[in-house]
């Protein structure tokens, strides 16, 4: 059942343990948008598999518990948080859940007991509508989380629409915190495993190009997202990184905005070619991933003919 913001809190208020869970290697926005529903509600913040590390930044900027891999079991309901697809909550798959998410896929939502789903640059801009909705207090912490949320979703702003800006003037004129605070959260080092894997995906580069477009393919054991983000960053219009996780192969996607802007969806790519190698994808139009159990060179082959063949279609 789909539901407006202003009808969140009389969904929630009857049940009395509520898990808001984030989806694995969760983010900033997962982060700080769940961490805000719960001070706002009530309940526990919990993450499948692992958390990211800007998304542990903005945990410990806020002072936010995060129960690692939580039973779903012990809780009447559970609100699942920027996710739109069960590979993103790793082996967890809650019985009876909500959902609060601004990618387009529509997997976790045909079957939640109510969701809020609709397009945005991110979750903590619809999470700060329910929460103004119903002048709910904001403490500092809250507005620090929503805050980094925003920022790293819109990709500081280069992605940010009137809403996203709209949102952070109201949660600077709501709460005391401050723009800079936020960006010194997301600002900490790279980790040096993610900068090694970072160069290796490039070293390991396969280029091809349909003037004007530059498709690329990679293979890493981590950081697959930072990875294709990187190869986009120097000159790929899509790039597609794979790395092997156990008995699966997951894939990231990232495509340059003059792509995007041309009509390329990642999120329709992705989830058309792990629908047919039997396994879930999804995300937004410019990034995108997917989990299968096919090798890794099958899938990225697969991808790079699909690309090649919508950006042709395009140009």
């Amino acid at each position: 059942m789909r539901i407006r913001e202003s009808e969140f809190a009389s969904q929630i208020e009857e049940y009395d343990r509520v898990l808001y869970l984030c989806h694995r290697n969760a983010d900033p926005d997962a982060i700080g948008s769940a961490f805000a529903l719960c001070q706002a509600f009530g309940g526990t913040l919990g993450v499948a598999d692992d958390i990211s590390r800007l998304g542990r930044s903005v945990a410990n900027a806020i002072g936010a518990e995060v129960v690692l891999n939580p039973d779903p079991e012990k809780f009447d309901l559970v609100v699942i948080v920027d996710a739109s697809v069960p590979l993103q909550l790793g082996s967890i798959r809650p019985a009876k859940y909500a959902q609060i998410d601004h990618h387009q896929d529509r997997d976790l939502s045909l079957g939640a007991a109510f969701y809020i789903q609709r397009p945005a640059n991110s979750t903590a801009e619809i999470v700060w509508s329910i929460i103004r909705k119903i002048g709910a207090a904001v403490s500092r912490e809250m507005a620090l989380g929503l805050l980094a949320g925003i920022i790293a979703d819109t990709g500081r702003f280069r992605r940010g629409t009137i809403e996203s800006f709209r949102a952070v003037a109201e949660i600077l004129e709501t709460a005391n915190v401050s723009y800079e605070e936020a960006q010194a959260v997301l600002s900490s080092p790279t980790e040096f495993s993610q900068r090694i894997a970072v160069l290796k995906a490039a070293s390991r580069t396969h280029i091809e190009h349909n003037d004007p477009w530059i498709v690329v393919t990679s293979e890493v054991n981590a950081f697959e997202g930072p990875s294709a983000m990187a190869l986009v960053e120097m000159g790929a219009d899509a790039a597609f990184v794979a790395g092997r996780h156990n008995n699966a192969t997951r894939i990231s996607a990232r495509a340059s905005r003059e792509a995007t802007r041309a009509g390329l969806n990642l999120a329709d790519l992705l989830s058309e070619v792990a629908a047919s190698m039997g396994g879930e994808g999804g995300g937004h139009k410019g990034a995108a991933a997917m989990e299968a159990r096919n090798d890794p060179d099958t899938l990225l082959a697969l991808c790079l003919e699909k690309a090649l063949q919508r950006l042709r279609e395009l140009s």
